[in-house]
């Protein structure tokens, strides 16, 4: 082609046709800048079609996972809750005292009301979408807000969850004075972490002693308080990521 074009030029310098050189000269100018500019035309809409592409497969991960998350802190939620219930009968207990307590039962109400139900703190997806700066180039504004948001949100019902683990080794130093924890970690089961059985420990029970303890009297109300707050939290979390979920919907089969 280009050579085709140099032999028109040539012909008409040597007809002496300088006029209509330049002026073929000029055309064929124009001609290669608009080339060019269908060039970069067809470049930027390959770019933008490929950036669609990834948006579309980053979105799609990201609203499998918020899935998992929410289905995650629904689950935690639901063992909060147990353990809140399994607080309270302590209470009540501790305030209706016995002469005699089933072994089963207390076992289980201090395997249950220990568990500290931590939700995972890591999240792949959102730190590449933020680490990568994707989070600025996403298009639904809406959809920006709530990511945006959610790492702090998800921090504020971490406050609580690290003050029940700090809790739990509280509480598993004071149970220990009185009941074997082995027994008690042989109620556990949540989360379908079942303990294989194992002899009974022939430690002494003082389930009386415990439950007079004004040190485990208070390290349980806190417990449960905290919980009450991180159920508060995780219920907010619950929410928005339902909400996320959504906008996530829609941006993937638009």
């Amino acid at each position: 082609m280009i050579k085709f074009f140099r032999k028109i030029r040539q012909n008409l310098l040597s007809e002496g046709k300088t006029g209509k050189y330049f002026k073929y000269a000029i055309g064929e100018i124009i001609l290669v800048v608009i080339g060019i500019l269908i060039a970069l035309q067809i470049n930027n809409k390959n770019q933008q079609r490929i950036a669609y592409n990834e948006e579309k497969i980053l979105l799609k991960i990201l609203k499998d996972d918020f899935s998992s998350r929410l289905n995650e802190l629904e689950f935690l939620n639901i063992g909060r809750q147990n353990a809140v219930g399994a607080i309270e009968q302590l209470m009540s207990l501790a305030n209706n005292p016995s002469e005699y307590y089933n072994d089963n039962i207390m076992d289980s109400l201090l395997a249950i009301s220990t568990t500290t139900y931590r939700f995972n703190e890591k999240f792949a997806t959102m730190d590449m979408l933020f680490n990568s700066g994707k989070i600025n180039s996403l298009s639904n504004d809406s959809l920006k807000y709530f990511l945006s948001n959610w790492p702090s949100n998800v921090e504020e019902m971490l406050e609580e969850q690290r003050l029940i683990v700090t809790n739990f080794y509280e509480l598993e130093k004071t149970i220990s004075k009185y009941v074997s924890l082995r027994d008690i970690y042989q109620k556990f089961s949540w989360s379908n972490y079942d303990i294989p059985n194992i002899e009974p420990s022939a430690i002494k029970k003082d389930y009386k002693g415990l439950l007079d303890d004004i040190t485990y009297k208070n390290q349980i109300a806190s417990k449960r308080f905290l919980l009450i707050i991180n159920i508060t939290d995780a219920n907010l979390l619950i929410d928005e990521a339902k909400k996320i979920i959504e906008l996530l919907g829609d941006e993937v089969n638009e």
